[in-house]
């Protein structure tokens, strides 16, 4: 199961909003850039690549990918906000945005100084 990959590590300071940006390719011509604001817990980097190159044969479209990331990541993390950006250019430019956040979290401050992806 490649939930399994994503390993965590305790949020530094669960008490504070603070944003975290990875980057990556699942696979070949497709760019992911996931920002969350962590709880409880933080993804450590390494687990998150190799997470990411099991998708490598992933048979479904942008969308599929994006909410296939997402319902992980919710699961594994629970994180307070989360934003979801994959991108492919071929056959056309294509671009899925998902985001999702925690019913009680808000930080209007936080997110109103973040540029939209």
């Amino acid at each position: 199961m490649r939930r399994e990959l994503l390993g965590t590590l305790p949020s530094p300071d669960a008490r504070h909003d603070y944003l975290v940006e990875l980057r990556g390719e699942p696979m070949p011509g497709t760019r992911l850039t996931l920002r969350l604001v962590p709880d409880r817990l933080v993804l450590e980097p390494a687990s998150f690549a190799a997470y990411l190159a099991g998708f490598a044969g992933f048979d479904g479209g942008p969308e599929a990918l994006a909410l296939a990331l997402l319902d992980d990541l919710n699961n594994e993390l629970v994180p307070r906000w989360v934003e979801l950006s994959v991108e492919r250019d071929s056959p056309l430019p294509h671009r899925v945005v998902i985001e999702d956040r925690q019913p009680t979290w808000d930080n209007p401050q936080l997110l109103g100084r973040l540029r939209r992806v």
